[in-house]
């Protein structure tokens, strides 16, 4: 049966980490890892939460977003910035993303602050990176509603729980995939333009791909086929 981390990034409300932990409470969620709360007290989300108390009092507050990754297969970063151009950190929507899942694994939902999200850096640690369509003229949900809409998401896809049936893939194997790419990329001396952009987007192909079912032994597989390639090419330089 998947899993489910909820992962707040420098809340700055008590208020909504109160709200989040009683929706995670409402759809069946109970792992909550909190980076550096941006408030001195819990009292206000204690009280925000009612019947969720338990939640705040078990969550992990951790000092990085890489401690809060902790044991988790697919860190799933979450933005209202959505931009056709941006190659490297294309978000899908939630529906989207959700309905393509296989893996039997621990899932992570990052959501950051209220006032500016997560930042680009954290955005590009993450494995993938998912939004909520919305209204063009006013895309940016408060964060306690943006995590509740999600939540509900995830609620209804895992209660499919016969789609989850693949291992995860070892997060090493899937960064060994993409270090094989960029030396494949550096030894036949593509433009720099194209370099830029290339690995990116494998990257990006990568991540849609591993968790939408793909096995470790397939992965394992694909890596040395990808691995072979790249000697040869090595060599012959």
């Amino acid at each position: 049966m998947p899993d489910l981390v909820v992962i707040l990034v420098e809340p700055e409300k008590a208020d909504n980490v109160g709200m989040i932990a009683r929706a995670m409470k409402n759809f069946g969620f109970r792992r909550l890892r909190i980076v550096r709360p941006m408030f001195e007290s819990f009292d206000r989300a204690l009280a925000a939460a009612m019947h969720a108390r338990d939640v705040i009092r078990d969550a992990e507050i951790v000092t990085t977003l890489e401690e809060a990754r902790e044991g988790v297969d697919l860190l799933i970063g979450t933005t209202a910035r959505v931009s056709r151009y941006s190659v490297d950190r294309r978000a899908i929507p939630i529906r989207e993303l959700l309905s393509n899942l296989g893996w039997d694994a621990t899932y992570g939902l990052v959501m950051g602050r209220e006032s500016i999200g997560l930042t680009t850096e954290e955005l590009a640690f993450c494995d993938v990176v998912t939004t909520i369509p919305s209204s063009g003229e006013y895309p940016a949900l408060n964060l306690a509603n943006a995590t509740a809409i999600i939540l509900y998401e995830f609620f209804l896809s895992f209660k499919d729980s016969d789609r989850f049936r693949e291992s995860p893939v070892p997060r090493g194997v899937r960064e060994l995939m993409i270090k094989y790419i960029r030396d494949i990329v550096d030894a036949i001396e593509l433009a720099d333009h194209k370099r830029e952009r290339v690995v990116p987007l494998v990257r990006r192909i990568v991540e849609r791909t591993f968790p939408c079912g793909l096995s470790a032994g397939e992965a394992n597989y694909l890596v040395g086929v990808i691995k072979a390639v790249r000697d040869r090419l090595v060599k012959v330089r």
